[in-house]
């Protein structure tokens, strides 16, 4: 703060105090408000007038929130992506160990049935297979329903938007799990077939 600057809070304080009739102040007050007065100096080079320090106090502030907020918009980012990036392995692999599990119980059922269809219990391989078609069908409607959260968040639905894509996030969410509990269900129902337990 320069000199000038202090001199006119100085004398601005006094024509201030004689408006609201003050005819004298106490030693006390007086070095109360020169410690104050000195604090807002000292928060100021002296070649700087007041003005200007707060003006480049805001900038470098502003500067500061700007570049908190931009690392923030690419941690959210990233995070984002790793989430999509996971969602799709998992409806994938959902997709891919139910598919794989049906395509090997029906090659496993037609060698028994072409040699010995008394053997396991078919009834029971039949429900096994099953699971894991629909195991398929749920990893494929989770799939499709992630259309429907993305196209929901993104706006595409108007006013439902977003009651649209948290429906649709939940209900992909459900079918993967369905499809993993769909697959462990049809294994453990193949294992007894062929005389687990």
């Amino acid at each position: 703060m320069k000199a000038s600057e202090v001199i006119q809070v100085l004398k601005g304080s006094i024509v201030a105090s004689k408006e609201a009739g003050v005819e004298s102040v106490s030693l006390a007050d007086l070095e109360a408000y020169a410690t104050r007065l000195e604090k807002a100096a000292a928060g100021t080079p002296d070649d700087v007038a007041a003005g200007e320090a707060a003006m480049e106090k805001f900038r470098t502030d502003l500067t500061e929130w700007i570049s908190f907020r931009q690392r923030q918009h690419e941690h959210n980012l990233e995070m984002l992506r790793s989430v999509i990036t996971v969602g799709q392995s998992a409806l994938k692999s959902a997709l891919l160990i139910n598919a794989g599990a049906a395509v090997a119980l029906l090659a496993f059922v037609g060698k028994v049935w072409s040699t010995d269809p008394t053997e396991p219990d078919l009834k029971s391989l039949a429900t096994a297979l099953l699971h894991y078609v629909s195991g398929v069908l749920s990893a494929a409607v989770a799939a499709g329903t992630t259309y429907f959260s993305q196209a929901g968040y993104g706006g595409e639905f108007g006013a439902a938007s977003m009651s649209i894509g948290r429906v649709g996030h939940v209900l992909a969410i459900l079918g993967v799990v369905g499809a993993y509990i769909l697959f462990g269900r049809g294994s453990w129902l193949a294992f007894l077939a062929v005389g687990g337990g």
